[in-house]
């Protein structure tokens, strides 16, 4: 579903990514982890092409997005292509991201009435659909300002999800929550797992990594040291930066290493 191949960015002398590889299957939750820094959020934002690169390749299902070859050179893709490419690839921010003026029902009916052409009516049976699917069906009319942490970002992800997408990007999508919001979010996503979506989730949080991860990635310094499945990476890593993060993380005390 997604395949990165020698992905580069820099901002300005700082080397973000460094030759990033990395392949996510149909159906598959990858999730990202390592410390602050270490390039995690800028790899997620190169993904939708909210962040450009200067080099390599990023395809969503087999379509390169961002940057194409024609004629023999790389040239950047033309906006209208570009958004057609994103509205595969959603997006769930650490932030939510959600406009205060208006409904929960308008900020998950907006993307499907304009980009994707359903009336009003279709896509608010869908944005209900939704809600129901992340428990605040009841909070369809309710502006986000009453909202809750969790449930503005569970609104978050049936935003996302209205536009039918291919693959989710979950950008610590519980770093900005109360810890009593967290786990209804986590369970979210959880059932979006059980159902076969294909994600990619950077986070903190190692129960989920354990638990719902099908392959855990660990970046350091803007490269890729180690990934594998959840088991051995938690109970065998092999490269000792990863054990080092892991056992800083379990004490409390992960940051810059």
């Amino acid at each position: 579903m997604i395949r990165i191949d020698g992905l580069n960015k820099a901002f300005g002398d700082n080397h973000v990514l460094r030759g990033i590889d990395l392949q996510v299957n149909r159906g598959e939750v990858v999730v990202i982890l390592g410390p602050s820094g270490s390039g995690k959020s800028t790899l997620l934002r190169c993904v939708n092409y909210l962040e450009t690169f200067d080099k390599g390749e990023i395809t969503i299902d087999k379509e390169p997005i961002g940057r194409k070859a024609v004629n023999g050179k790389i040239r950047e893709m033309a906006q209208n292509e570009l958004n057609r490419i994103r509205r595969e690839v959603g997006m769930v921010f650490q932030s939510f991201n959600l406009f205060p003026h208006k409904s929960v029902m308008q900020n998950i009916t907006m993307a499907p009435v304009s980009l994707l052409g359903l009336s009003r009516e279709d896509a608010d049976r869908l944005a209900l659909d939704l809600l129901r699917k992340v428990g605040l069906e009841e909070k369809a009319h309710a502006r986000p300002s009453s909202l809750s942490g969790g449930q503005k970002q569970r609104v978050a992800i049936a935003r996302a999800l209205a536009m039918k997408p291919k693959v989710l990007l979950f950008d610590e999508p519980t770093s900005a929550l109360d810890p009593m919001t967290v786990g209804e979010v986590l369970q979210v996503m959880r059932n979006l797992a059980q159902e076969g979506m294909t994600m990619v989730v950077v986070t903190h949080e190692m129960g989920f990594a354990r638990e719902v991860a099908d392959k855990v990635v660990i970046m350091d310094q803007g490269v890729i040291i180690e990934e594998g499945k959840p088991e051995t990476i938690f109970t065998a890593p092999s490269h000792p930066r990863t054990r080092q993060f892991l056992r800083q993380v379990l004490e409390g005390t992960a940051g810059t290493l």
